[in-house]
């Protein structure tokens, strides 16, 4: 589950840019290391604020010390899209700070045409606009600046703690926001769905994407969780009205075989998961696996 090799592609090296910030969690006065990435072109009232390319770290800023200024500036960009999304479980090294989130999450919202497998022509107007799309992700606890401890068995605070997130991040955003999508990279996975469903008049969740979900470890995990991972993903999708969740993993996944994925899927049926399984593609989604999984993202965004 730790991050995969680099790539040799402009966007796999440098972070899009984005605002650093330190958030409350579900249990104050613990607080959480977040990043909100934004679409360009930035506001003048942001730009002395956002990390820029190349930049892994700024001092990040705490809620309550954003000015009026800065608030103003988040809300009059009009985002109408944000992407909420959960990393890799921290006790094995994993951080917002993934390629899965950094590289191929963020190039198919941002960068669409860096592809080597799709021609460019095929995705005018097939995506959510880029201009109009946030993505907020963050550490859980123990990792990064993240304050508080990570449990071995069970998920604490966690998928409270993705909640908050989400509701602090469609709040900086401002009434613009009409959808919110939650994304779940492995261990994340298992906080996207465990996380409280929103109310949907405050916060749009219309649809959700789980990128090899360790289906196997989850077992372990939730032992002495009060809700297990497939009854809550049932819950999970009858509250997004109805509509499959799309899973998506390798046949060569190093932590669950693809036989135990498609039973899974089959299990819980089409009507609840859509589940793709990828040629070749291992738990860390490197190189072409890695463009591939680009594709699939943008079809679910377009979905």
């Amino acid at each position: 589950m730790a991050r995969p090799d680099p790539q040799n592609e402009i966007w796999d090296k440098h972070l899009h840019p984005h605002l650093r910030l330190l958030l409350p969690s579900s249990t104050p006065p613990i607080h959480l290391e977040a990043r909100l990435y934004l679409p360009l072109p930035l506001p003048f009232s942001l730009t002395s604020h956002i990390n820029v390319l190349g930049e892994y770290s700024t001092v990040p800023k705490k809620l309550e010390d954003l000015d009026d200024g800065l608030r103003d500036g988040l809300k009059d960009m009009g985002v109408e899209r944000v992407v909420v999304a959960s990393h890799p479980w921290g006790r094995l090294g994993g951080s917002m700070l993934d390629p899965v989130i950094t590289s191929h999450l963020i190039t198919a919202i941002y960068h669409p045409y860096h592809s080597h497998t799709t021609d460019p022509s095929t995705l005018q107007g097939s995506i959510p606009d880029p201009d109009s799309t946030a993505v907020i992700t963050y550490n859980v606890r123990g990792v990064g600046l993240s304050g508080g401890s990570q449990p071995w068995l069970g998920t604490g605070h966690d998928p409270d703690d993705l909640a908050d997130i989400e509701k602090i991040g469609v709040g900086l955003l401002g009434d613009s926001v009409r959808e919110v999508f939650r994304f779940g990279y492995s261990w994340g996975s298992l906080l996207t769905i465990l996380a409280p469903f929103p109310s949907p008049a405050s916060i749009p969740l219309t649809k959700t994407l789980l990128v090899s979900p360790a289906l196997t470890a989850f077992k372990g995990i939730t032992l002495l969780s009060s809700k297990k991972f497939p009854v809550a993903l049932r819950e999970h999708q009858k509250a997004l009205g109805n509509r499959p969740i799309w899973m998506v993993w390798g046949n060569k996944d190093e932590f669950t075989g693809p036989s135990t994925y498609t039973h899974f899927a089959n299990e819980m049926g089409s009507e609840v998961v859509r589940g793709i399984e990828v040629e070749d593609a291992e738990h860390l989604w490197r190189r072409d696996e890695g463009q591939k999984l680009r594709e699939i993202i943008r079809d679910w965004l377009d979905s």
